[in-house]
Order: structure tokens, then C-alpha cells, then sequence
């Protein structure tokens, strides 16, 4: 089975990372994404403005704490709108299943901000496993 992981490094897409790693035993194919969206603009610090910095540093933790559980994964990072971005992801590698993060967010917050597990449900062109946080 082919797994794709989405993950940003905040709270809410560490419940991607430990529904992976529960769920899918050794010898599934996993890749962890992480995509940085075209507005992240560089801090001095060499970071991303309100975003958490170094996109390959998250992959990495998140590759790790798959690597503790027994999966072993591949790392990739991609630029873009984040939902074109994964889904662009998943279709070109071929995955079985989508793995993403939810805050939990209520209707109102959905409304106006949007929800970007909820638009990977709607156009993902595999199944989507919506962990929460």
C-alpha cells in the first residue's frame, strides 16, 4: 500500500504522522509531504513568515517518528497552493490513501477560512484518512 502523509509541522498534522504509524504496518510505502504555500515569504532567520520555518526540518521529524514506529518513509517537499500541491502529489505517485491533519475547526471557521482537509476529501484523487487533533 502506498501512503501519502501530508504534514506541516504544526499540532493538528502530528495526528497524520501517529495515525500512520498506528495504523500501517512495515512494508507499506510511505512518503511524508510537506508543501510551502507560494504566499511564505523568508524571514531574517531564515524561516517562513507565519509559518513554521524549514519545511525539511518538519519532514524530517515527521520521517523520524515514522522511522520509531517501524515504518520507513520517504521525505518530499513541494511548492505551491498547498491542496493542488498534495493532490498533484497523489496522483502522480500513484497512493493508495491520503493521510492528513484536521483542527477541529467549527462551521463558522470553516466558512471563513476554508478547510484544507476537507477540500483534500472533496478533490483528492484517492481516499483521504482525516486524523484530528
Amino acid at each position: 500500500m502506498k501512503i501519502l502523509v501530508a504534514y506541516d509541522g504544526f499540532g493538528h498534522s502530528a495526528g497524520a504522522v501517529r495515525a500512520a504509524a498506528d495504523l500501517f504496518k512495515p512494508g507499506a510505502e510511505v512518503t511524508v509531504l510537506s508543501v510551502v504555500p507560494p504566499d511564505a515569504r523568508g524571514s531574517k532567520s531564515g524561516g517562513h513568515v507565519g509559518l513554521r520555518p524549514h519545511a525539511h526540518e518538519d519532514v524530517s521529524r515527521a520521517h523520524a517518528a515514522l522511522r520509531a514506529n517501524g515504518l520507513a518513509s520517504q521525505m518530499e517537499i513541494a511548492h505551491g497552493d498547498v491542496v493542488e500541491s498534495i493532490c498533484a502529489s497523489a496522483k502522480e505517485g500513484g497512493y493508495d490513501l491520503l493521510v492528513v491533519g484536521s483542527r477541529r475547526r467549527g462551521a463558522v471557521g470553516r466558512i471563513a477560512l476554508g478547510s484544507v482537509s476537507g477540500e483534500l476529501v472533496r478533490r483528492a484523487p484517492c481516499p483521504v484518512l482525516v486524523a484530528l487533533e
